[in-house]
Order: C-alpha cells, then structure tokens, then sequence
C-alpha cells in the first residue's frame, strides 16, 4: 500500500515538473539568443553565409575573414595576359599590398584573354575574371553562362579606329573603296558606329591583322582598330602621327574594365565575393598614387615578356579615364541600367547575340551596395 501511494506521488510531481516547464516557454518570454557562426566548409554550403552583411555596423571581421580561408585558393583570370589594365592592375596590387591577405583571402592570377576567360570562368574553372569590354560578358550570359559583371571601371570604351595623320582620311565615310584591319573579329561597336557616320559597309573591305600597329604605314590596310591607351602609343614612339576616331564621338556608348564572378560560386560564397571586390577597389586608391611597383610586379610575372613603357603608359591613359568618367553620387565601378541597355542593342543591331540576355543578368548592384557606405568604401579597422 506504502509503495501503491509513493508511486502516485511520484507522478504527481512529474506532471507538476512537465506543467512548469511548459509554462517557461510561453509568448512573454524572449527566445534565447542565438549565434551567427560562419560556415567552415566552403562545400557543404556557403562560406560566410551567416556572417554579418557588410554596411552593417560592427561587421564581424573576425568570423567574416574565418569564413573566407575556409574557401581556400581562388583563381582569378585576366582579360588580357599581364596587361596594366583594369581590373588586372588592381588584383596584382591587392595581391603586392596584402589587401587579400588581409581579408582571409589566397588569390592567384591567371593570365588569359577575355573570350576564354569568360569560358573558364562559366565553367567555374576560375571563380573571377577581368574583361575589357561588356560585349564579351555579354555574349558569355546570353550564351547560358553563369556569370554575374560585379562592377564597371569606367562607362566610356577604349577602342578607336586609328589612321594616319596624313592618310587623307578625315571623315569616316571615307575609309568608302578603302580597307580597314581588325583583330580576330570586327567589333560590334565600330560596325554601329559607322551605321550612325552614314558609311555604306559594303563599300568598305574589312579583313583580319595581327597585333603590329605599323602595318598602317604600309599599302595593306588604310585605318586599323585599336585601344586608345595601347597603340597609339606604340605608333608615336616610332615617330608616326595619328588620328582616332572614337566611337563615343558618333553616340555609340561602350565601357571597360569588367570584373565579373562564376554566379555559383558567389552563391555559396557571398563574403568571398564581396571582399575580393573589395580587396579590388582598395587597391585602386593606392594605384591612382604610386602603380609603377605593380606594374614592375605584372613585368615580373610575364616571365620577359613585357613591354614596361607601354603598360606604364596604358595605365597612365586608362586611369585618367576612369577618373574623368566617373558619376557623381555613385561608387567606383557602378554601371547604370541604361548603360547596360546601350550595350545590348549594340550587339543585338550587329546579331551576335545566340540568345536573350535581360538587363537584370547585368544591372548587378548588390556587391558593390555591400561594400560602399555612398561613396565611400568600408574597410576593415
């Protein structure tokens, strides 16, 4: 009986103990607080993931640059070999300064050109890739490539059409009954931009050049296509004198130094994506006061194969474009909406497009939002 009595006692208090526990868990009582651990395996998820936003006040250095070691290496390729062109220059810097290192990130550079690069880089054999113009960026997404451009060093494009001083040729539609040279492929800019000139194309012999500017100065060819921060240069240290005719004159509206992201590895890695660009554009202000010890370090990685009077030029040219180019209110690197339609409807009047690319595939803010605070760039103190 004693032992019938104590039993009953005993889950008397039980239930008493589950009624209280459940009590303790009622809506007026806060939940306990929880912890934002970064993930630690970069192939189980994303790294960084639960790691505090950038912009945010009292972003979490600490577990942010946790989470982007645990990425490992990552492989960015250029636009174009070891050239002194943005955003080739600014990964070198970020890598000579430590900017990199700093934020918990093994960044290694590949040198390539833009068109392969993109194809590396939709196959996520390389997480990052450099691009001189938004043609190939754009051809690449409307092929089904999964990139994302992060940011746009300058709405202005590089190329020109480069003739003699003395070649006779003062207005473009008179390059009509003459030949003109390109490089592997006649650029869909040019060809809109003698559309908007009058220039009857078919009067016009187009044909394939190598990479010597000189051959101007011979009966091959009349008018050649060109970087303005590249050959002129070369032609005028040879003596010769030279005109350009930029697109932008004619409202052909192109841009240059892309830095574009395989989209799947952002998507996993959000604070790896949003650090490299920052790394990228941290190296920029250094750049724009002392560039020729990175652009020693570019020679140094060409293996001899360098020219260090051109480079130093071309970046001379192309940060001065940069500079003079960027919008008011707006970040380094910001493209507008606007800027990204131009673009597309230059490649859709020449139709190389393969396939639809919508303007939100391009118009991508959310990295550089990450990482500016209005103009100014957030870095770790």
């Amino acid at each position: 009986m004693k032992t019938k009595s104590m039993m009953w006692v005993v889950c008397l208090l039980c239930v008493l103990l589950v009624v209280a526990g459940c009590g303790s868990q009622n809506a007026n009582t806060p939940p306990a607080p929880t912890t934002n651990e970064p993930a630690v395996n970069a192939e189980e998820g994303a790294a960084g993931e639960e790691a505090e936003a950038p912009g945010e006040e009292g972003i979490d250095w600490e577990a942010r640059i946790a989470a982007n070691k645990a990425v490992g290496k990552i492989t960015y390729v250029t636009g174009f070999n070891y050239s002194a062109s943005a955003p080739n220059i600014n990964v070198a810097a970020a890598i000579e300064l430590g900017l990199f290192e700093e934020l918990g990130l093994t960044v290694e550079i590949q040198p390539g050109v833009e068109a392969e690069s993109m194809k590396l880089l939709a196959a996520g054999r390389a997480q990052f890739a450099g691009a001189g113009s938004a043609s190939n960026v754009i051809q690449a997404i409307a092929n089904g490539g999964r990139i994302e451009p992060m940011s746009v060093m300058s709405p202005v494009g590089l190329n020109a059409l480069m003739v003699l001083a003395d070649s006779g040729i003062e207005e473009l539609t008179d390059l009509e009954g003459k030949t003109l040279g390109y490089k592997a492929a006649f650029p869909p800019n040019f060809r809109a931009m003698f559309v908007n000139a009058g220039v009857d194309l078919d009067k016009v012999e187009m044909v394939s050049v190598g990479f010597d500017p000189t051959i101007l100065n011979t009966s091959n060819v009349d008018a050649i296509t060109v970087f303005k921060s590249n050959e002129p240069y070369q032609m005028e240290q040879q003596g010769f004198e030279v005109k350009l005719f930029d697109p932008a004159d004619y409202g052909v509206k192109n841009s240059f130094g892309l830095l574009n992201v395989n989209k799947e590895f952002a998507e996993k890695n959000p604070t790896v994506a949003e650090d490299f660009l920052r790394a990228v554009l941290k190296a920029h202000e250094y750049l724009m006061e002392d560039a020729d010890p990175t652009i020693a370090a570019l020679e140094k990685m060409a293996d001899g194969n360098y020219n260090l009077a051109a480079e130093t030029n071309r970046w001379a040219v192309e940060s001065q474009l940069i500079v003079d180019s960027k919008r008011d209110g707006l970040p380094l690197g910001w493209a507008t909406p606007e800027q990204w339609q131009a673009e597309v409807e230059i490649l859709e009047s020449a139709d190389v497009l393969n396939g639809e690319v919508t303007i939100d595939q391009l118009h991508i803010t959310k990295y550089l939002e990450a990482i500016y605070d209005g103009e100014e760039l957030i870095w770790k103190e």
